[in-house]
């Protein structure tokens, strides 16, 4: 571990593509703050592709950088620290996976290891097959049991998990971004549903029950008069709006004063999205990217909130 290396610790879950390289792609190539970025990907192959990938993307912007300073007075200050790109494997689905992830980042930056924690991974899972990454396109509503238990646990659990295990090694100031989807808002749900997921009292283990009440009512058939739409991806992202809503509750008064945040990245042009969705997967990474870096006090104003398109929205 370097004691002198001041540069903030950022982690991108699922970033070999799509959002979450884009979003490596935007933490990199920013200098405002000093960065070392780590992309994690579940696979090695892909991840190594996507690291040599923007590795060559950042070396030529600091050439290109370097140059338009050695062309200025500014030149004879000495620069700040250079972001640096990293690449570790995870697989946000085991919990193996995690546990070597969190044990690396304490050996390279000790205890307190990481300043900001974005959960990109995840993704649409279809009948008779999965996915990963991002984003707010082809929202499944095939509400077979399979479905439902893998779209859950690939978009709610393996995030809930990441951020629980990396909670305590987070340092002051540190900020928790979660990818969901505008989709997932209370409007979808009916009964007492949305009171319950809105509410200040809610705990983990009881959106646990909410999460799981759904895979099991799709089981038998009954997730209509539960409340629950025929949507499980957009059931599982809003589980993750409201662990952001609650996370920050359950640390307000945490000395560290920790941030987190939900943040839709609109319908983005990913391989799962399909190639007539609006955004770039670029386009996409802004609001995350601004979240992951923007100032503090205005994000402690809507801590635990709902942004899209640079701005806080209702949930």
């Amino acid at each position: 571990m370097n004691s002198e290396d001041t540069r903030l610790v950022a982690v991108v879950t699922g970033a070999n593509r799509g959002i979450g390289k884009a979003i490596v792609r935007r933490l990199l190539l920013q200098a405002s703050v000093p960065l070392i970025v780590y992309l994690t990907a579940r696979s090695v192959e892909r991840g190594q592709l996507a690291f040599d990938d923007l590795r060559r993307e950042h070396l030529r912007w600091s050439a290109e950088e370097e140059e338009k300073e050695a062309s200025t007075a500014a030149a004879a200050a000495p620069p700040p620290p250079q972001n640096e790109l990293r690449f570790h494997q995870l697989d946000v689905s085991d919990l193996d996976s995690i546990h070597v992830f969190i044990e690396y980042l304490t050996l390279m930056h000790g205890e307190q290891s990481v300043d900001i924690l974005v959960n990109n991974a995840g993704g649409v899972v279809y009948a008779g097959g999965d996915g990963e990454g991002g984003g707010e396109g082809h929202v499944v509503r095939t509400c077979d049991a399979k479905t439902a238990y893998q779209t859950v646990h690939m978009n709610y659990y393996t995030a809930v998990n990441v951020t629980s295990l990396l909670l305590p090694r987070l340092r002051p100031g540190a900020r928790v971004v979660f990818l969901v989807t505008a989709l997932a808002h209370l409007g979808i749900f009916s009964g007492d549903l949305p009171k319950v997921l809105a509410s200040d009292e809610l705990s983990l283990d009881g959106l646990h029950i909410i999460e799981n009440g759904f895979i099991s009512a799709v089981g038998k058939g009954t997730y209509g008069a539960y409340g629950f739409p025929p949507m499980p991806f957009a059931v599982a992202k809003a589980g993750l709006i409201a662990y952001a809503r609650m996370l920050a509750r359950v640390f307000a008064r945490d000395p560290r004063g920790l941030l987190f945040a939900a943040v839709c990245p609109g319908y983005v042009r990913t391989d799962r999205a399909g190639p007539y969705a609006p955004l770039t997967p670029d386009q996409g990474a802004e609001t995350p990217a601004y979240v992951a870096l923007a100032d503090a006090k205005r994000l402690r104003r809507h801590n635990g909130g709902l942004w899209k398109q640079l701005r806080p929205i209702k949930w």
